[in-house]
């Protein structure tokens, strides 16, 4: 049923594309079988560079915030350090922001999901190499984060047996005891 849907939408889609095409050669057609006067290239090259461009092209060029100030984001999110106002606005600034209040909100409680979110972060944008390695870097504290919690999880099985098997041990002894009093 999908795959007749997507081969219709498929036929439908080319047959419009096609058609348009037709139509448009047909236009040429008729343009160029009518006797035209003849106009100099040079003039329409120079129109032509001249008119505006169908396309509205950005202001300026979307830029990267510098590494300084993506530091001072984060330092910010998490507390305890005043960013000036710029007013300037970067590729990513929100993205950024709101991943590095959700990482210092979460890494100690939930690393994985702040790795996940990391990973997505750092694919989300053709960051500089300044950014690069300062993502690089919260992933690597992140991961130490990661193993940290694995490693704590471990202690405290480890931890429980212990105590589970000193409790059997303290059981066992009492038993012993009460079999000699009696």
């Amino acid at each position: 049923m999908r795959s007749r849907l997507m081969a219709i939408l498929c036929v439908l889609s080319s047959t419009i594309i096609l058609s348009g095409c037709e139509t448009n050669n047909a236009q040429q057609q008729s343009v160029v079988s009518s006797p035209a006067p003849v106009v100099d290239t040079t003039t329409t090259t120079k129109n032509k560079s001249t008119l505006p461009s169908p396309k509205a092209r950005p202001k300026s060029e979307p830029t990267y915030p510098p590494a300084e100030q993506v530091i001072a984001w984060h330092a910010n999110q998490c507390g305890g350090f005043k960013v000036a106002p710029v007013k300037q606005a970067y590729l990513g600034e929100t993205e950024l922001k709101h991943f590095f209040k959700y990482m210092c909100l979460n890494v100690n409680t939930d690393p994985n999901a702040v790795m996940s979110k990391l990973l997505k972060l750092d694919l989300a944008y053709f960051w500089p190499d300044d950014i690069k390695q300062y993502l690089w870097l919260q992933k690597q504290q992140v991961t130490m984060q990661i193993n940290a919690k694995k490693e704590q999880q471990a202690l405290n099985d480890k931890m429980q047996e212990t105590l589970s098997s000193l409790a059997t041990i303290e059981q066992q002894l009492l038993l012993r005891e009460d079999t000699k009093e009696q």
